[in-house]
């Protein structure tokens, strides 16, 4: 299994209009690209997650994309997480979060 890892410290958002995707957000590691997370329509077929600047391509629909931005907004440390074989991503913390923490 090949597993890309990549932490991130900050992020870049765009919200189209007249565009394939409803929004993406590009994620930075001291100022280098990592990674991005893009948006569909949420009536539309997502593209399968990618390697992109070699680091993951994570799709996700629209309806998802608050959740997405309270998590950047609220935990750390954060990484983009992309399995080459299966395709299979996900945005993660990796450190435990205390219970009743409310960030």
């Amino acid at each position: 299994m090949a597993l890309i890892s990549k932490d991130f410290d900050s992020y870049k958002i765009f919200y189209y209009s007249n565009q394939p995707y409803e929004a993406s957000i590009y994620c930075y590691k001291a100022g280098v690209l990592v990674g991005r997370m893009i948006f569909a329509k949420d009536a539309a077929a997502l593209p399968p997650n990618a390697t992109f600047v070699g680091g993951p391509s994570l799709s996700y629909t629209i309806s998802r994309f608050s959740d997405i931005v309270r998590i950047l907004l609220n935990e750390k440390p954060l990484y983009l997480f992309l399995n080459t074989d299966n395709l299979m991503g996900h945005l993660a913390t990796t450190d435990l979060e205390p219970v009743g923490e409310e960030e």
